[in-house]
């Protein structure tokens, strides 16, 4: 199972902790050629894929795009969040590049049907999740997947899951959801090849087990770094 070699829960928290696993394992399997955040905060998720590229010696190419400034759901922020992001990007700088922008801003600076791996994580009300899907959608490649972040989370100005569950309701061959860690929706475009069956094909796993499996993963992982962190505390405690 993989155990996140960058992440510092203190800074980074839990959010995306429990997809870590699953989300290593999809990049070494899909090997998309481009990927791109939107959306990415201390970046938990973003290096977790970062990692799996130098792991698979794959040569993607990675975009994270955020102001780095924050918004009313996540809290607002000064500078220390990007500059902890651009000190660990910079032994990244081969794979990863850092768009300091708004998300519509960044768009022109794709071509279209050349994204292989969408994360969609910014703003979380259903009409930014509803806007980010639709003005993406054209640059992500015909055999590309869509991630959703939040997909079960229901805190009070969150949409994800409305947008979520309407996509599914268009598309249920092409949508999956884990059902864990505030949920992680997979969409595939295309919509000739069945979500299921690409997983399989990607994850080398037999459909029917795949939710099960991360989300045993995601329970180690999360108990895991519960203990480290408390190991922290008191290390701090009694270095005082």
């Amino acid at each position: 199972m993989y155990f996140p070699k960058h992440m510092k829960l203190i800074k980074q928290g839990r959010a995306w902790l429990g997809h870590m696993p699953f989300g290593y394992d999809l990049v070494k399997g899909l090997k998309p050629n481009v990927l791109v955040e939107l959306g990415t905060h201390y970046g938990g998720s973003y290096f977790t894929f970062i990692e799996s590229i130098i792991d698979n010696r794959l040569p993607t190419q990675c975009y994270a795009i955020d102001t780095w400034e924050g918004d009313e759901q996540a809290g607002f922020y000064g500078d220390d969040v990007y500059n902890f992001v651009k000190e660990l990007n910079k032994t990244h700088s081969e794979h990863s590049h850092l768009l300091r922008m708004r998300f519509e801003d960044a768009v022109s600076q794709f071509d279209d049907n050349s994204i292989d791996l969408l994360h969609i994580d910014g703003l979380h009300t259903y009409d930014a999740v509803k806007n980010d899907f639709e003005t993406w959608y054209e640059k992500v490649s015909e055999n590309g997947l869509i991630l959703f972040h939040d997909t079960i989370e229901e805190k009070e100005g969150f949409g994800v899951k409305q947008f979520w569950n309407e996509l599914c309701k268009e598309y249920p061959d092409q949508c999956f959801n884990f059902e864990f860690s505030h949920g992680l929706g997979v969409y595939c475009k295309n919509p000739s090849i069945k979500i299921s069956v690409l997983l399989e094909k990607i994850l080398g796993k037999p459909f029917p087990k795949i939710h099960k499996k991360y989300s045993k993963y995601s329970r180690r992982l999360t108990i895991s770094f519960r203990r480290r962190k408390n190991l922290e505390k008191i290390m701090k405690l009694f270095s005082k």
